[in-house]
């Protein structure tokens, strides 16, 4: 078996690879969404098994952030497995950046456990819905609304070039994904907290969060404006379609130390990028 690094060139191997694993309509199975994640060096890379007749049998992604490399996408076929093949995949991904992951699976996390990786506080998603709402249930808060960010609109990093994604830049800096199926605005960075909240109602928004991991101590200020932890909220993680009570509930992880300080990203690893979720 043949273990090396994807192109753009093996996308109809990849394409048979995936439609084999993944649901129907998995973002992968779109060659510009594998394009966006994994076309350019400087933001990800992929890496595939392929057996003597030439055919994917394993692939192993890897989003770059934070001088990491973010293990996503892992598969294995069954004559894949017990070989070798995933640790000569994970090296590939070495040679770019010291390899980290967030994981939210029990077969995730039991593959990073018996690779004696570092297992970190889970991420934390905190959720605010819009004060003027009276009566707060799943169903009046997640509904389609038609909000007009038009003139917000934004592309200004990769994260938000990801095809189907509606980026939006509000006046005070912060940027968010905008999903108005759902009335909801997804936090990506937040400049002032105060603005942010206060031109999203404006907007139309039903609800807001933002996801980080556990050292953030921004989540303080969240705390002391009202907003609280997923579970604590209406608002479920998964929303395409709507999963009532499926809160946020991800492992982050790494293979050696990180320093106290590092704080996970949403535009890290897979945890926060598909914008259907």
């Amino acid at each position: 078996m043949t273990t090396r690094e994807a192109s753009i060139e093996d996308w109809d191997k990849l394409l048979v690879f995936f439609k084999k694993i993944y649901r129907e309509n998995h973002p992968l199975c779109n060659k510009a969404f594998w394009n966006w994640q994994y076309g350019n060096e400087q933001f990800g890379r992929s890496f595939i098994c392929l057996n003597e007749r030439d055919i994917v049998v394993g692939h192993v992604g890897a989003n770059f952030g934070g001088n990491l490399a973010w293990i996503i996408n892992v598969y294995l076929d069954e004559e894949c497995r017990g070989k070798g093949i995933l640790g000569k995949l994970y090296d590939l991904a070495r040679n770019y950046y010291p390899l980290a992951a967030t994981a939210a699976n029990k077969a995730g996390l039991g593959l990073y456990q018996n690779m004696r990786w570092i297992r970190y506080h889970d991420l934390v998603r905190f959720v605010k819905i819009n004060p003027n709402i009276s009566n707060g249930t799943l169903e009046n808060v997640c509904v389609a609304k038609s909000i007009n960010v038009a003139n917000l609109s934004y592309k200004g990093t990769h994260y938000f070039e990801q095809p189907s994604l509606d980026g939006i830049k509000l006046p005070d800096g912060s940027t968010a994904i905008s999903q108005p199926n759902v009335a909801g605005l997804r936090v990506v960075d937040i400049e002032d907290i105060n603005q942010l909240e206060e031109k999203s109602w404006e907007l139309g928004y039903n609800w807001m969060d933002y996801i980080t991991s556990w050292n953030d101590l921004k989540t303080r200020q969240l705390e002391s404006r009202g907003w609280v932890i997923d579970h604590q909220s209406v608002v479920p993680w998964r929303l395409n379609p709507i999963e009532k009570d499926y809160f946020c509930d991800i492992t982050f992880l790494s293979e050696t130390h990180l320093d106290n300080n590092f704080i996970v990203h949403r535009s890290f690893s897979d945890h926060g990028r598909i914008g259907s979720l």
